[in-house]
């Protein structure tokens, strides 16, 4: 379900998403520094991941054990997932039901030979 609605600030955003996670917040931050200067695609991002139900740990261990704290990587999980190209098995296999999370790279690199 998700978290965030139309009338949130900024600042609401980041802490729905957070759940006060600083793993999580410093995710979204490196998200904020990539796109600088483009707040309509940074809220787009902010979407995608609550149409992931990426919150909190999770969101973290995206960033941190799934990509290596590579936000551009991050970026690019986010953006297969929007294209479909990354489904919420896939989430919840690498993600949500592991203790750490589990790269994405095989998805990542079969989507680019897709194109």
């Amino acid at each position: 379900m998700s978290k965030i609605n139309l009338n949130d600030k900024f600042s609401d955003i980041i802490i729905k998403l957070s759940e006060g996670n600083p793993g999580a917040m410093t995710t979204l931050f490196e998200i904020m520094k990539v796109k600088k200067n483009e707040e309509i695609s940074c809220i787009s991002t902010f979407l995608v991941i609550d149409t992931m139900e990426l919150y909190g740990s999770h969101l973290y261990m995206l960033w941190n054990d799934c990509c290596n704290r590579d936000i551009n990587e991050t970026l690019n999980v986010i953006n297969n997932y929007q294209l479909g190209k990354i489904t919420n098995i896939d989430i919840n296999e690498r993600i949500k039901n592991v203790g750490y999370g589990k790269s994405f790279a095989d998805l990542l690199e079969k989507s680019e030979s897709n194109e």
